[in-house]
């Protein structure tokens, strides 16, 4: 293959796992979202009260609280995304997004860590089965964003 093909070939990677990573930080409210809309009301008041939270007002707290969690992990997401498919698409980038993108897939893993022991005793194994490949793939998004980053800038730096 010529280095003018790999190139592409990284180019498009980038572009596509970018994307990837931005349906990801979309996934991440959805899945909020779900959990807490669908979740029984007396399991919910348990968990609440498994924290030590009675209050209505420290309840409205922690639901808010889920809330920012989760517009700043889409943020973070997004900005990784795009970065990466501006990148893809030639533009040059500064390398920290490659250092965000970078703890956000370690703390994916221990996401995906926290969803393997935490569902292993539910009843439904297809609930922790979904879980895990869906924290993989978003996983696999961001260490594709890196490798191609990198490969392409030693590549660009090659070339150049």
């Amino acid at each position: 293959m010529t280095a003018q093909a790999n190139r592409r070939r990284l180019q498009d990677t980038l572009t596509i796992a970018g994307s990837a990573v931005i349906a990801f930080s979309v996934w991440s409210i959805a899945k909020i979202g779900l959990f807490l809309a669908l979740a029984d009301k007396n399991s919910l008041r348990w968990l609440l009260e498994q924290l030590g939270i009675d209050n209505e007002s420290l309840a409205l707290a922690l639901y808010v609280s889920l809330g920012l969690i989760a517009l700043i992990d889409f943020g973070v997401r997004a900005y990784v995304g795009l970065s990466a498919r501006a990148e893809g698409r030639g533009q040059k980038k500064n390398p920290f997004y490659l250092v965000v993108a970078t703890i956000v897939s370690v703390l994916n893993a221990s996401s995906l860590y926290a969803v393997a022991w935490g569902t292993a005793f539910e009843i439904s194994p297809l609930s922790m089965v979904v879980s895990i490949v869906i924290e993989t793939t978003a996983i696999a998004a961001l260490v594709l964003v890196i490798v191609s980053s990198i490969r392409l800038r030693c590549m660009g730096d090659a070339v150049g």
